[in-house]
């Protein structure tokens, strides 16, 4: 195992423990849904981009997010994650309270933010990295996936961060499958950003 393989095994533990206090701090000078997103904006710009430039490079990236042509059989891929985030939408607490035009806003960024920094993250490293190890490629970042929403769950879910993180570890295993499935995370790309946009609507 390389140093980058191994960067990137703890990477997702530095990332919890990072992020936790700044979703902490955040809030609390900013305000709730504000210090939220600042928060998710931090997130973004450290671990959804930065990082993966650092282990990847910008041509691995360029690659790895290169829009594929849709078949079939990729379409139904891509459809089962937005039906399923419709049905999350029934659970109680689920839904983001949008009290103006600018939370709204700031709502619907986030799935377009979320949709592409969080799959370079979580799927492409990791796509990348470990071809051909189900372990390292699937399994354990889709496990700390579903734990990191622990962190901005707890700020604003109102009450249900359980059901947050076991709805995240089943969308991050399915979004992983479709990576895999796919050879790349364009795909995953679409069905993150598109489920969060039924999410936010």
């Amino acid at each position: 195992m390389n140093n980058k393989q191994k960067l990137a095994i703890v990477a997702p533990l530095v990332l919890i423990g990072v992020m936790y206090p700044i979703f902490r701090w955040t809030p609390v000078v900013f305000g709730e849904t504000v210090g939220w997103y600042l928060g998710l904006v931090i997130y973004w710009i450290l671990w959804g981009a930065i990082f993966p430039v650092v282990m990847l490079g910008k041509g691995n990236i360029k690659t790895i997010i290169s829009p594929q042509k849709l078949n079939f059989r990729v379409f139904l891929f891509v459809l089962f994650p937005i039906l399923m985030a419709s049905l999350y939408q029934l659970v109680p607490g689920m839904g983001y309270e949008k009290s103006n035009f600018w939370i709204f806003m700031l709502f619907l960024s986030t799935a377009f933010g979320n949709g592409f920094f969080e799959e370079v993250f979580w799927r492409g490293i990791y796509m990348k990295l470990f071809p051909n190890n189900i372990l390292f490629r699937i399994i354990w970042p889709s496990i700390l996936f579903a734990l990191w929403h622990y962190i901005p769950g707890s700020v604003h879910s109102d009450g249900n961060v359980i059901a947050l993180i076991i709805g995240a570890g089943i969308f991050g295993f399915y979004l992983s499958f479709l990576a895999k499935r796919t050879e790349t995370i364009w795909w995953s790309i679409i069905a993150h950003t598109i489920s969060g946009l039924v999410m936010v609507i």
